[in-house]
C-alpha cells in the first residue's frame, strides 16, 4: 500500500516591491504664452507623485528647463538657494512677462480712445466741407471726366 504522503508546506509566496514608475512634469521654456505658475503647480503635482522633497525638486528643476528659462536658471544658479527662491524667482521673471504680453494684446485690440475718435471726427468733418455740396463723388468724376 502506498505510504500517504505528507502535506507539502505552503511556500511562502516571494513579494517583491515593484518600482514605481516615476513621472516627468513637461519642459518650462518662458516662451511667450507660458504660463510659469500653471508650470509649477504641475511640477509641484509631479513632485508630489514621485515624493521628492523640496531638495529633490531643486536638484532636477535643471533638467525640466529649457532656452530662455534654463539660461536664467544657469545664470542665477549660486542665488536660487531654495525651493521656495526659486518658485519666486520663476514666477516673479516669466510671471511678469506673461502679464505684459497678455496686456499687450488687449492694448492691441482696444477701441479708438476718445480722443482719437474726436481729432478723427474734426478732420472728417473739415474733409467732408470741402467736397462741393449737392453732387456725389461719382458725379464730380463723371463731370471731370467730360470736361477733359
Amino acid at each position: 500500500m502506498p505510504r500517504p504522503s505528507k502535506p507539502r508546506s505552503a511556500k511562502p509566496a516571494v513579494v517583491t516591491p515593484s518600482l514605481q514608475q516615476w513621472r516627468s512634469p513637461s519642459t518650462f521654456r518662458g516662451a511667450p504664452g507660458e504660463d510659469p505658475l500653471k508650470w509649477l503647480k504641475e511640477y509641484d503635482r509631479v513632485a508630489n507623485f514621485n515624493k521628492w522633497d523640496d531638495m529633490m525638486c531643486l536638484a532636477n528643476v535643471y533638467f525640466f528647463l529649457d532656452g530662455t528659462a534654463r539660461q536664467w536658471y544657469v545664470n542665477n544658479e549660486d542665488a536660487l538657494d531654495s525651493w521656495e527662491a526659486f518658485k519666486n524667482g520663476l514666477s516673479g521673471l516669466f510671471g511678469d512677462r506673461q502679464k505684459y504680453t497678455r496686456e499687450k494684446g488687449r492694448r492691441t485690440t482696444k477701441m479708438p480712445s476718445p480722443a482719437f475718435r474726436r481729432e478723427y471726427t474734426v478732420l472728417h468733418t473739415r474733409c467732408i466741407r470741402t467736397l462741393p455740396r449737392g453732387k456725389s463723388s461719382d458725379e464730380r468724376r463723371r463731370k471731370k471726366k467730360c470736361h477733359t
